[in-house]
């Protein structure tokens, strides 16, 4: 995990208002959190329900990818291993099952 990951989740715990730093920034507000990667939207998260929301908002870049396994190995349980690439496409295995991950879309956990 990187550095800027590690204080990204550090925000989120610490449910600071705001965090920025270089591409990523946290916007917390009461029990929820949004994650931003350049602007772009990339995860809503419900502290709360334990609910995450996620986005590539059309970008298949690594750093996207790894901004969102990171958040998917914080929140969710064994069930989800998170996002992959192969071929060019993204996949995700949630649940034991293996899903095409839809760009530019919001897919729940």
């Amino acid at each position: 995990m990187r550095k800027i990951e590690r204080e990204m989740l550090q925000a989120i715990v610490n449910e600071r208002t705001h965090w920025s730093k270089d591409n990523t920034r946290v916007e917390c507000q009461g029990h929820y959190a949004d994650i931003y990667l350049h602007g772009h939207h990339i995860a809503h998260y419900n502290r709360v329900g334990m609910d995450l929301k996620v986005n590539n908002c059309g970008y298949a870049t690594n750093t996207t990818k790894s901004r969102l396994n990171t958040l998917i190995n914080f929140v969710c349980d064994t069930t989800c291993n998170g996002i992959f690439q192969k071929n060019w496409n993204w996949w995700l295995i949630n649940d034991g099952e293996l899903l095409d991950f839809p760009s530019n879309e919001w897919v729940a956990l």
